[in-house]
């Protein structure tokens, strides 16, 4: 793959065939119908787990308005699970909903290991490999909308927390076809986060423990190179001119200030919520966050 582009959402286009997904049942109320998705990923990492993505797609019953909101969820078991609850709430509104499982999580994990475990690393290509694949699959997700399986969507919104919101801005930045997003807990400059962010703590402590005597400066700049082409701020722009609102935590260790502001520079200073939370207690105001959105994408 050749990272040198000028334009860095050449990096996240894909050849399209006529593949489709398995699709089957998993519940059924009064308010949607749930399906699970599973479909060969365009993008193949050495982590054979990955290669075959998995979504739930939930069709709300009374969806008069035609609204389809892609959700991307944060790092982890606690991440994924958590965004569980918005599909229903959703789907009391008439807006339909799909939560795609990221890479290196629940079925897409190598057994024995933690869900989220592998996606972050070290290496720069490596980890734009990774975003590869959740972009790709998302775009994937789309193109159901288009193909027949996903039927009667009039317009397509993307909702992500944590590194889902911060794949959600890349997501929404390389594909037209998404016209509303919300980013939750998002920032640019991903390298800063890494050399900052609590979050990577550890991986930075090993950098650290084997460079004892080694100016690492090279190794910091040769990952800001690559990484600005899974940096949401370098996608800002491709977003600008589309219904964008973002929400953040007043205190988050994982995401510092200075990274959500330079991403809400870059996708020309839209809307944002600040709510009293840090980043692992902002699902405490999931039922506000939910009518929020909601109302957000139902608006004309």
């Amino acid at each position: 793959m050749d990272i040198n582009v000028d334009d860095p959402r050449k990096i996240y286009q894909y050849k399209k065939d006529d593949r489709l997904p398995v699709c089957k049942v998993v519940n059924s109320n009064e308010l949607y119908t749930e399906y699970k998705l599973s479909f060969e990923s365009y993008v193949k990492l050495p982590e054979k787990e990955t290669n075959i993505a998995y979504a739930h797609y939930f069709e709300a019953k009374k969806n008069n308005c035609g609204k389809l909101v892609i959700i991307l969820h944060g790092l982890g078991q606690r991440g994924r699970e958590s965004m569980f609850y918005f599909p229903p709430e959703f789907a009391k509104r008439g807006i339909s909903s799909i939560l795609l499982t990221l890479p290196f999580h629940n079925e897409r994990k190598k057994y024995g290991t933690n869900d989220g475990e592998g996606f972050f690393v070290l290496d720069s290509v490596t980890m734009l490999n990774h975003f590869r694949q959740v972009i790709v699959d998302t775009r994937t997700l789309i193109d159901f909308t288009e193909n027949g399986v996903i039927k009667n969507i009039e317009e397509i919104s993307i909702f992500g927390l944590s590194l889902g919101g911060m794949s959600a801005v890349i997501a929404m930045g390389v594909d037209e076809r998404i016209k509303r997003g919300v980013f939750a807990l998002a920032g640019g400059n991903i390298a800063q986060i890494f050399w900052k962010s609590l979050a990577t703590l550890p991986l930075r402590r090993y950098v650290y423990a084997i460079k004892q005597n080694y100016d690492i400066s090279q190794e910091e700049k040769e990952y800001t190179k690559i990484s600005r082409l899974y940096d949401p701020a370098t996608f800002g722009k491709f977003v600008k001119g589309r219904k964008v609102i973002m929400i953040n935590g007043i205190w988050d260790p994982i995401i510092p200030r200075s990274a959500t502001n330079e991403l809400r520079k870059s996708l020309g200073n839209p809307q944002i919520i600040y709510l009293f939370a840090g980043h692992g207690t902002i699902m405490v105001y999931r039922k506000a966050i939910a009518r929020k959105i909601a109302a957000f994408l139902l608006k004309k």
